[in-house]
């Protein structure tokens, strides 16, 4: 996972690149995309990822200069969980600067959130063994459990379900 991203200014400019690690131990700004895959049933898909073993966003991750947000979306989304979709299926809802602070890992970063209405079903997806353990589609009763037991959610996903995802389903 060492992959060359896009660093940004804070006007959201490319000013260079640098590989995925190197970004994060120095805090460096950067772009990521967040997808969230709400079903005909309005429920949202969650992902629970290899690395920490918490519920995350149905699918998220870096880019590269030479994509746009909402590429990197596109691509993530298959990428992690094999989904195929056309770049006007992604709705974006959301751009904010974010930061969170960890030992040894400053992140810092411009995100685009998008929202897909699909009806995926979970045996149909292709997932990435190497970053996604399993899936799962939570109706609003469970993300609101999710959210209020400990250390099951990653913090940005806790954080934007609270803030955005809620009032979508």
């Amino acid at each position: 996972m060492d992959e060359i991203i896009a660093i940004v200014n804070d006007k959201d400019e490319i000013i260079g690149t640098d590989f995925f690690k190197h970004i994060h131990s120095f805090g460096l700004l950067h772009r990521e995309a967040y997808i969230y895959l709400i079903n005909s049933n309005n429920e949202v898909l969650l992902q629970r990822r290899n690395d920490n073993n918490l519920w995350d966003h149905s699918a998220a991750g870096h880019f590269s200069e030479k994509e746009s947000y909402v590429e990197g979306a596109k691509r993530e989304l298959f990428e992690e969980l094999g989904i195929d979709v056309e770049l006007n299926d992604l709705k974006e809802i959301v751009y904010e600067k974010r930061e969170s602070i960890k030992p040894n890992k400053k992140n810092l970063r411009f995100v685009k959130i998008y929202l897909l209405r699909k009806k995926v079903l979970v045996k149909d997806m292709i997932l990435d063994p190497n970053e996604v353990k399993e899936v799962k589609y939570f109706n609003k009763d469970d993300l609101k459990k999710l959210l209020e037991t400990p250390q099951t959610l990653a913090n940005s996903a806790k954080e934007i379900i609270q803030k955005h995802i809620l009032n979508l389903i």
